[in-house]
């Protein structure tokens, strides 16, 4: 997935050498789930999975981290603070059943928080995922 470099790299720590990613599952399957890990460990998660429609970013995120006041953008499409985001594809008429996909992007130590840098990335990630047109009905 293309992500805005300038964005990651504020989130990844500075003294690593070493970026990879693992990837298991898909969201035609239903979820899927993302690993960046710098020197062997894992920095940031990437999930994404089809949710019923109707929930909010800013509800997701409250939910799944307990977090109580994140900031929203793109009409609350998604949410955010220093250390993890949220964002909603509506899938509402499209060749699919009412549906939602969610994206949660965590920032794990030794990364380093950044809310700016959050909210460029998840943007970019949300960007891209929606020119894949990941609303088609699964296979």
């Amino acid at each position: 997935m293309s992500v805005p470099a300038d964005a990651l790299s504020q989130l990844l720590p500075a003294s690593g050498k070493r970026l990879t990613v693992d990837r298991n599952g898909t969201l035609d399957d239903g979820s899927g789930l993302c690993a960046v890990k710098v020197d062997a460990g894992t920095v940031l998660e990437v999930s994404g999975e089809r949710i019923d429609a109707g929930d909010s970013a800013r509800n997701i995120l409250r939910s799944r981290l307990s977090i109580r006041d994140p900031k929203s953008a793109e009409n609350n499409a998604i949410a955010y603070v220093d250390h993890a985001a949220v964002s909603l594809i509506s899938c509402q008429g499209a060749d699919t059943q009412e549906e939602d996909i969610s994206t949660l992007i965590k920032v794990l130590e030794p990364a380093r928080p950044d809310e700016s840098a959050m909210k460029k990335l998840i943007r970019g990630y949300t960007d891209s995922l929606k020119a894949q047109h990941p609303c088609r009905a699964r296979p």
